[in-house]
């Protein structure tokens, strides 16, 4: 598979275009083992480029997520100053490994993983 450049991932992902190529090169290394061998390639590229995106964002870096990371609110849904009203957003249906439900990127990742994961059969 042709590696992916951290040009090539700012393109699929332009929030990240203030991130450093070293960063953005860290994720994007630090993603290939939870990427699947027999996956197809595009879906392996899709894969490592979200799950970098969901690592630089859970980092506080890119674009609005980034913020809510950096402020520790990633959970979210709304938040009034006068008189505080925080709403927390609700978990979602099915509990997701680890962070992934964190980040619209982590979800999607999940999404892609479970297209490329083989269901388990029980006899």
């Amino acid at each position: 598979m042709a590696e992916i450049t951290p040009d090539a991932f700012r393109a699929r992902f332009p929030a990240f275009g203030s991130v450093p190529d070293a960063a953005v090169a860290g994720a994007l290394a630090e993603a290939g083992p939870r990427v699947g061998a027999a996956w197809p390639a595009a879906d392996v590229a899709l894969g490592r480029m979200l799950h970098a995106a969901h690592t630089l964002t859970l980092n506080g870096q890119g674009g609005p997520e980034a913020e809510l990371a950096r402020a520790g609110a990633l959970d979210l849904k709304a938040l009034r100053s006068g008189t505080l009203h925080l709403e927390r957003r609700d978990p979602p249906g099915e509990a997701l490994p680890g962070t992934l439900g964190l980040t619209s990127y982590g979800r999607r990742f999940h999404e892609v993983m479970r297209r490329n994961s083989p269901g388990v059969a029980v006899v």
